[in-house]
C-alpha cells in the first residue's frame, strides 16, 4: 500500500536494496527482477506541448529552447493563457472632398465614411484576470499571430558568450578524438596500401597541391571581449526611503524567477512567457535493455494467471482490489522462486 501524505505501510526491495512502495517500482519480464527508478534507463522519445498537443522533433525543440511557439504562460500566476476575441471599429481615411461645383458655386459635401468592424485577439488569464493589454501589448488580427517579444538589454552579450563556449566545447571534443585516435593501436601492420608504400593521405594531397582537409575541419575557439569591472554605478533615487511601498505593484520571487533574463521589479513589466515542452519517455532495464512494466501492466503476467480461469481473469480486470492482489501474488511468486 502507498499513500501520498502518510508513511508507506508495505515496501518492496529492489535489486539494489532500496525499499520503495509498489507504485514506484517496475518489473522486467525478461530478467524477472524488480527495478526502481534508479535501476532503469530513462530515454526521451519525443517532445510535445501539453496544451496544444503539438509533437515537436528533438532537433527542433533544441532550437526553440524547449518551448512552444503558440502557447504562453501567465506571468502573474503561471497558468496557461487563452486567446480572447474582441471586436474593434476602424474608420478608414476620409476621401478628398469633391471639387466639382454646381451652377450656384456650392461645393458638394463628401459622403460619410463607412465604419469597418474587425475582430482582434488578445491574451487573457482565466485564473487571475491578467491580460496582455495590462502591459501595453497590441492586439493581433490573427488568433495564432506572432506576439511581440520583449527586448532584453544583455541579449547580445549572452548570445556572444553562447557562441564562444560552443566553439570551446567543439575544440575540446576534436582534441579528445585526435588523442584517442593516436592512442588506439592498429589492428594490423599494413592496414592499407598507403601505409605499405609509406604515403599517407595528407602527403598525397600536399604533393597534388591541395590543402589538408583536417586543417579545414579543425575548429578554433572564437575570441570574445572579456568583461571589465567599472566603478561607475548609477545613483539611487532620492525618494527611495521616503516613497511609500505598494506591495501590489511589486513582483514576487516566483514571478521574477519565471523570467530570469529580465527579472522585472514591477508588475507592469511582466510579459507572457512561452510554455515549456513536456517529454514522453520510455524506461528500459539496464541489464537486458528491454522496456520495463509498472504495476498497471503486471496484471497480464502469465505466472500469476497460470492457475486462474477466464472468468476469474475478467473479474480481476474489472475489480481494482483483485488487480492489486494479482500484483502482490506476482511478486510473491517471484521472491519464492528466487529463495527456493
Amino acid at each position: 500500500m502507498a499513500f501520498f501524505m502518510l508513511p508507506n505501510v508495505v515496501e518492496y526491495a529492489c535489486v539494489c536494496g532500496l525499499l520503495s512502495p509498489l507504485t514506484k517500482l517496475y518489473f522486467c519480464r525478461y530478467c524477472l527482477k524488480i527495478r526502481c527508478g534508479f535501476c532503469v534507463c530513462h530515454e526521451v522519445d519525443s517532445h510535445f506541448c501539453c496544451n496544444c498537443l503539438e509533437n515537436i522533433p528533438s532537433s527542433e525543440a533544441k532550437i526553440r529552447k524547449n518551448r512552444c511557439n503558440t502557447c504562453f504562460n501567465c506571468p502573474s500566476c503561471q497558468h496557461t493563457l487563452s486567446v480572447r476575441a474582441s471586436s474593434s471599429t476602424v474608420v478608414p481615411a476620409a476621401a478628398a472632398p469633391a471639387a466639382a461645383a454646381g451652377e450656384e458655386g456650392k461645393k458638394e459635401e463628401p459622403p460619410a465614411a463607412k465604419q469597418i468592424t474587425r475582430k482582434m485577439y488578445y491574451l487573457a488569464c482565466l485564473n487571475c484576470r491578467w491580460s496582455s493589454r495590462d502591459v501595453g501589448i497590441p492586439d493581433q488580427s490573427v488568433a495564432t499571430g506572432q506576439w511581440p517579444e520583449p527586448e532584453y538589454a544583455n541579449a547580445t552579450r549572452f548570445g556572444l558568450l553562447l557562441e564562444h563556449y560552443q566553439s570551446v566545447v567543439l575544440h575540446e571534443k576534436q582534441e579528445k578524438q585526435e588523442l584517442w585516435r593516436r592512442k588506439t593501436p592498429k589492428t594490423s601492420k599494413f592496414p592499407s596500401l598507403t601505409d605499405r608504400t609509406g604515403l599517407t593521405v595528407s602527403m598525397i594531397r600536399r604533393q597534388m597541391g591541395w590543402t589538408d582537409s583536417k586543417a579545414q575541419i579543425k575548429a578554433t575557439p572564437s575570441s570574445i571581449n572579456r568583461s571589465v569591472a567599472s566603478e561607475a554605478v548609477d545613483e539611487l533615487p532620492e525618494d527611495l526611503l521616503t516613497k511609500p511601498i505598494q506591495l501590489k505593484n511589486i513582483t514576487t520571487l516566483q514571478q521574477r524567477l519565471a523570467q530570469p533574463a529580465k527579472q522585472p521589479f514591477t508588475v507592469n513589466k511582466l510579459y507572457p512567457q512561452h510554455k515549456l515542452l513536456s517529454i514522453k519517455r520510455s524506461l528500459r532495464c539496464r541489464q537486458c535493455d528491454h522496456n520495463v512494466t509498472n504495476q498497471d501492466q503486471l496484471r497480464g503476467y502469465p505466472a500469476a494467471e497460470a492457475n486462474q480461469s477466464n472468468h476469474q481473469r475478467h473479474d480481476h480486470h474489472n475489480n481494482p482490489r483483485m488487480v492489486q492482489q494479482s500484483v502482490n501474488i506476482t511478486f510473491r511468486l517471484h521472491f519464492f522462486n528466487q529463495n527456493r
